[in-house]
């Protein structure tokens, strides 16, 4: 029986294993923070609620209004009323990692992938690339905040972990350029929150960043404030947010920041995203689309496709599925989402 390991608990490792988990082939998944809250818009397109079978009570917020401030903050008003008509149906869902990544990774353990609290430290990949692959783990599940050290043993590896991903170190899958992305969670009076029940914001600007845009997307009881940049601007970025919450400052005056958080975006796909029997999704192999940064629905898809490849190309785990099969995920993915990473058709219904 073929045996898989998912490195990352993210929505494309959860939706791998879930797949993985359905056809009964002996499924890892390995997150080191269970509790792990990604710093990240949390926006998602009505699409993946949809597609995912996502249920309503991981949304905060169903937003059906944008606000695109211009440098002289002048307003722009976009509805999706005025694009598909009133409906309750058609919104963009606000929500907050922790949950949702939760559910999902919930979901694929109780479809029976095997849930571990760990983190992999290293990976031999065997000869040439191709497996068996072993890993070494510290296992956090008994509470030990150093883990209890562990090995496994597995056929295939599907690399989740983001864009620090130790799984593309190992495949020697290469680098890609990143843009930082910095928030802040802010908890807003109840009258400020009203605000924005059903509102998000968008600001462009130098001020905010001179590459991407600032955002003040609602939450269950606070807001996520923040702005993104190139790599090469890095220092700028603690300016560029003091931009946003300047110009967002009638409604943040009174809130309370919460949490801080920070992380890198990645820009285009990594020259690797398949080498022998390890494959890539999601940040880790640079799902996301450049011109909106959304990555949340390319996740998702890009691990539940390179797990439904390794379904049938291993006859529902009887077999070891070659490289070849492997890089098969990769056209599929291609072919599928293509137009949509270059950000050349996008639509109200897939970003922001």
């Amino acid at each position: 029986m073929l045996r898989v390991a998912v490195i990352g608990g993210g929505p494309s490792g959860s939706c791998a294993a879930e797949i993985l988990a359905k056809s009964g082939i002996k499924t890892w998944i390995f997150e080191r923070k269970l509790d792990n809250a990604k710093p990240c818009g949390g926006a998602i397109p009505l699409c993946m609620v949809e597609e995912f079978d996502l249920p309503e009570t991981i949304i905060d917020r169903k937003v059906r209004h944008m606000k695109m401030i211009s440098p002289s903050n002048r307003e722009v008003d976009i509805s999706l009323d005025n694009v598909y008509g009133k409906s309750d149906n058609e919104y963009i869902g606000m929500c907050r990692r922790e949950v949702m990544d939760a559910f999902m990774r919930n979901r694929a353990s109780e479809l029976g992938a095997t849930l571990v609290n760990g983190l992999v430290t290293s990976i031999d990949t065997g000869n040439d690339n191709q497996g068996p692959y072993k890993l070494s783990y510290s296992d956090f599940s008994s509470g030990d905040k150093k883990g209890e050290l562990k090995e496994l043993t597995v056929d295939l590896l599907i690399g989740a972990d983001g864009a620090n991903s130790r799984v593309a170190k190992a495949m020697d899958a290469g680098d890609y350029k990143v843009a930082i992305a910095f928030q802040e969670r802010i908890k807003l009076p109840k009258e400020e929150m009203s605000y924005y029940e059903d509102l998000a914001e968008m600001y462009v600007g130098t001020d905010v960043s001179p590459d991407f845009y600032g955002w003040v997307f609602p939450k269950y009881d606070h807001v996520a404030v923040g702005t993104g940049t190139m790599q090469k601007n890095q220092s700028l970025i603690k300016g560029l947010q003091e931009g946003v919450r300047n110009r967002a400052k009638k409604r943040l005056v009174n809130g309370e920041v919460i949490k801080v958080e920070a992380h890198p975006i990645p820009e285009h796909p990594r020259p690797r995203r398949v080498v022998g029997r390890m494959a890539l999704v999601g940040d880790a192999a640079g799902y996301v689309t450049k011109s909106s940064g959304e990555g949340i629905y390319f996740a998702a898809k890009s691990g539940r496709m390179c797990a439904e490849e390794i379904v049938e190309a291993s006859k529902n785990g009887q077999e070891i599925p070659s490289e070849k099969d492997l890089k098969n995920y990769l056209k599929k993915m291609g072919q599928k989402i293509r137009y949509n990473l270059q950000g050349t058709r996008n639509s109200s219904k897939y970003f922001l």
